[in-house]
């Protein structure tokens, strides 16, 4: 996914995040920092989570400026963070979140909220990469 950072001030950030492609100890932090454990937190950043999308750009700050602190992150407000995702990105999200330990409530607002997202990216023509669609992978799984 392609998270952006554009304060109204100016200074627009960009970062490629993929969630399985951060190291161990950093995500041991994030969990500790978030208080919730890696998977949870990265479908919650999905899900729209202020909390966890805060974490996240406190995460990818660290990455250029390793002793950035959770308080060091700007107060932005909710549109200058901007997360964009392939098809490919949201299914495979998708498949992971019905699979996920999370509260049957919060579980089906986050896949309502990625359904909105899949159809949006079928919409602007997004193909999955290297994979085909079924148009029951986009169905809801059954409560």
């Amino acid at each position: 996914m392609q998270v952006t950072y554009k304060p109204e001030d100016g200074g627009v950030q960009s970062w490629e995040f993929l969630p399985g492609r951060v190291r161990s100890m950093e995500a041991a932090l994030v969990e500790k920092t978030y208080g919730k454990p890696w998977e949870q937190f990265c479908a919650e950043v999905q899900s729209g989570s202020m909390k966890a999308r805060r974490a996240l750009l406190w995460h990818l700050m660290r990455r250029d400026h390793p002793t950035t602190r959770m308080e060091d992150v700007p107060d932005f407000y909710a549109d200058e963070v901007v997360i964009e995702h392939s098809l490919t990105e949201l299914l495979d999200v998708r498949d992971t979140l019905s699979k996920a330990d999370l509260p049957e409530a919060e579980r089906t607002q986050a896949l309502a909220m990625l359904d909105v997202d899949i159809a949006k990216a079928e919409a602007r023509g997004a193909e999955p990469e290297g994979k085909a669609i079924s148009k029951t992978a986009l169905l809801p799984e059954p409560a």
